[in-house]
C-alpha cells in the first residue's frame, strides 16, 4: 500500500489526486485529467478502467511519479517530454503553497 506524498491519499483507492498547478516557465498550467485513449464499439458500456500505474479514476488527476501523466504543455509523458517545471498545490486553508515537486529532466 502507497501513499502518495503530493496529496496524502492512498494511491490504491483514491479516485484522484489533489487538482494542482503545474509551472513551466512563468505559466501555470492546469494538469489533464487521466482518460481512456479511445472510446471504441468494442469498449463502449464496459466498466471504468484505472489507470495501471497510480490507479485513478478517468477523470481525476494522476498521483505525482505516474509515468502516465501527460504534460499540460506539449502534450507527451510527462517522463519522456524536454519540459520541465513544478506541480504546486496551494493549501485551501491558508492560500499559502506546498508540497512543492520539482519535474526536471
Amino acid at each position: 500500500m502507497a501513499v502518495c506524498a503530493f496529496c496524502g491519499k492512498e494511491m490504491d483507492g483514491a479516485s484522484s489526486c489533489i487538482e494542482s498547478h503545474i509551472r513551466i516557465g512563468a505559466t501555470a498550467y492546469t494538469p489533464l485529467p487521466y482518460k481512456r485513449k479511445k472510446e471504441t464499439v468494442f469498449t463502449r458500456g464496459e466498466p471504468l478502467i484505472r489507470c495501471p500505474e497510480c490507479n485513478i479514476l478517468p477523470g481525476g488527476f494522476h498521483h505525482v511519479g505516474c509515468v502516465f501523466e501527460l504534460c499540460p504543455k506539449c502534450g507527451e509523458k510527462w517522463v519522456y517530454c524536454k519540459c520541465s517545471g513544478l506541480k504546486v498545490r496551494i493549501d485551501a486553508s491558508t492560500g499559502k503553497k506546498c508540497n512543492i515537486i520539482p519535474f526536471k529532466k
